[in-house]
């Protein structure tokens, strides 16, 4: 998957924006430690969030779950704690949402990508991830997964919508924002 940089005006989500936000607030010059990340429910529901561990291996990075909220829970009928990323993905879907994953972790930067589908009604749904990565000494050692689904035109039925994803999905942006860039947003804010 090619990555373009981008800025965090790139991600449509108001919500997802504001997590962006509260973790670039935290990077400054390195990675934030997970630590310190709390984003109050008011600026992003913790039920769209999952949290994976990055495991290095000799030939390939490894992504651990350790927690999902429950709007992903509901999409998913399958525990995935102590799982793999490799392991809970559908097969179509792992060279977006894998490389995705590895690329956060590979640069450090936020990765977002937007997955697009159809419903059993024609309608497109929007599945918008906001990978963020937290570690330490220069490693990224967790991500932080903000999954929204979105529909213009009509509901999502969480249950049935991951197998539309598995027959047909493209990708239709996938961006990454260095941390400089997202500290450039906040002086400015700020400023």
């Amino acid at each position: 998957m090619n990555f373009e940089n981008g800025t965090v005006q790139s991600i449509r989500s108001i919500s997802q924006r504001a997590l962006a936000d509260v973790w670039a607030g935290l990077a400054r010059d390195r990675l934030p430690s997970f630590d310190q990340f709390r984003p109050g429910p008011r600026v992003h529901d913790p039920k769209q969030l999952a949290v994976w561990k990055v495991e290095a291996n000799k030939t390939e990075l490894d992504f651990r779950a350790l927690y999902r909220g429950l709007l992903v829970d509901e999409a998913f009928s399958d525990d995935w704690t102590g799982k793999t990323l490799r392991e809970v993905t559908p097969p179509s879907l792992q060279p977006a949402i894998i490389s995705a994953s590895a690329h956060c972790a590979s640069t450090g930067c936020a990765v977002y990508t937007v997955l697009r589908t159809v419903d059993s009604a024609g309608f497109s749904v929007d599945l918008e991830r906001l990978l963020l990565p937290f570690g330490k000494g220069g490693r990224v050692r967790l991500i932080v997964a903000s999954l929204q689904l979105i529909s213009l035109e009509g509901t999502v039925e969480r249950r049935k919508i991951v197998k539309a994803f598995e027959a047909q999905s493209d990708t239709v942006r996938s961006i990454r924002i260095p941390p400089q860039f997202l500290r450039e947003r906040l002086l400015k804010k700020t400023g």
